[in-house]
């Protein structure tokens, strides 16, 4: 099925059954970001979204500081507000900082520039569109999500180039001089098959490191990404090209406001009740910290977890309710998507860090017997001299497990397959100590 789609202007409320909702406009990395106002009859509950204060954005207006500051004269019952970096001090760099930076290095590269950035951060992109212009140069985009992005973006109006500027990544980038191309590309985060981790392994179908290529990551390491991004600037070196990242220049601010600029929420709007989100706990622990400072008690202060519920009275006090929402990740792989994600992700660790074995057992349909000895077949487990030995050893396992099960009267076939997994299961722990992925199939003949 497909969702209706409405455009709302900032400013207007829409009524949703028994609320309005209101879009109050904030600045964030993406264009057209909002805070959300809840109108009950019991008050308003203000979401932030992604939010910082960018008193100069390159691309949009400022944040509207007197509507959300309106929504404090009728009383807002709760907050829920952005942590991501409620543990910096200050206020988040502007974008015209960066955009600042930008202009300096494509004027003063004397060869090609490949810049690297989130696909999703369309301000940033508009910059170097903008800089481009300026020096005469054409932009070439790699990457599927960046394509998409920018063409989204251009369909929409929220990015404008003269004809011809902006490309695909092809053959036609060699016709130009060095001197007239900047490439934009995914992967700036390390991701093993986006497009700067190909071209620093020098697998990229259309680009390759050229004598004099400056690369720029315009984009901060998220947490855990450290390593992956480390391998690729060391490949891009290797390949022969400059590398300039955010530890050395301006190249990137966040679009999540810091400590002061989620104080400067909280004292627009004065909510009666702050619910710190998004952010880890240590994050959403230091946003309740700036919450007491500016005089929140303890009591008006709500450290919630996904699929909790906090209940409100017509008095504008609260309880935390005993039920809770059942919630389940939703893993996006490929063009498929699956309810049950935590538990893809685990099999996925299992089969990573201690391999699988499938076993074949063919059985008679009526009485169950096994025909013949089972066949095993296993990845990331078990190679070379020891393959024969313990292959040997775990058919004989499988069956005498089998057998012994079915000789206690059992006939149901996933109690047949659970007694293999099982006997399996503790002799690969014991024997390689090592828990693989067993997966049993009983051909029924």
């Amino acid at each position: 099925s497909k969702a209706n789609l409405n455009t709302v202007p900032y400013g207007q409320k829409i009524r949703i059954g028994k609320i309005e909702v209101e879009f109050l406009k904030v600045t964030h990395s993406i264009p057209d970001s909002a805070a959300v106002a809840i109108h009950t009859k019991y008050g308003t509950i203000m979401h932030t979204g992604d939010f910082k204060f960018d008193l100069t954005p390159t691309s949009e207006e400022p944040a509207d500081f007197q509507k959300l500051a309106d929504q404090s004269k009728n009383g807002v019952l709760a907050i829920i507000a952005d942590s991501t970096n409620a543990n910096k001090p200050g206020f988040s760099k502007s974008e015209a900082e960066i955009s600042e930076t930008l202009f300096k290095m494509i004027r003063d590269a004397e060869g090609r520039l490949i810049i690297s950035t989130f696909s999703s951060l369309l301000n940033r992109i508009h910059q170097v569109v903008a800089h481009a212009q300026k020096f005469n140069r054409k932009i070439f985009i790699s990457g599927r999500s960046m394509e998409t992005n920018v063409e989204i973006a251009q369909n929409l109006g929220y990015l404008k180039a003269p004809r011809g500027l902006i490309r695909k990544a092809g053959p036609a980038m060699d016709k130009l001089p060095d001197n007239q191309v900047i490439i934009i590309t995914t992967g700036s985060q390390g991701e093993e098959m986006a497009g700067l981790a190909r071209i620093g392994l020098g697998t990229h179908r259309h680009i390759g490191v050229k004598k004099g290529d400056t690369v720029v990551l315009s984009s901060n390491p998220i947490i855990g990404n450290e390593r992956a991004i480390s391998k690729v600037i060391n490949n891009l070196n290797l390949q022969g090209a400059k590398v300039k990242t955010n530890a050395e220049f301006a190249l990137h601010t966040t679009g999540h406001g810091m400590q002061q600029d989620i104080l400067l929420m909280h004292q627009l709007v004065r909510a009666k009740h702050v619910i710190p989100e998004h952010g880890e706990p240590h994050m959403r622990a230091a946003h309740a910290e700036l919450a007491r400072k500016i005089g929140y008690p303890d009591n008006r202060i709500h450290m919630m977890t996904n699929g909790e519920i906090l209940e409100f009275d017509a008095k504008g006090n609260s309880r935390r309710s005993k039920q809770k929402l059942t919630l389940q990740d939703v893993v996006i792989d490929g063009y498929g998507s699956a309810g049950e994600g935590q538990r893809i992700m685990d099999d996925r660790k299992i089969m990573s860090s201690n391999g699988v074995i499938v076993i074949a057992l063919k059985a008679y349909a009526e009485s169950k017997r096994l025909v013949g000895d089972p066949d095993i077949l296993s990845r990331g487990l078990i190679y070379g001299s020891e393959q024969t030995e313990i292959t040997g050893e775990a058919i004989k396992i499988a069956k005498k497990a089998y057998e012994e099960s079915l000789n206690r009267g059992e006939s149901d076939r996933k109690e047949l397959k659970r007694a293999v997994n099982g006997a399996l299961f503790r002799f690969f722990d014991r024997k390689l100590n090592r828990k693989p992925m067993i997966i049993p199939i009983v051909i029924e003949v």
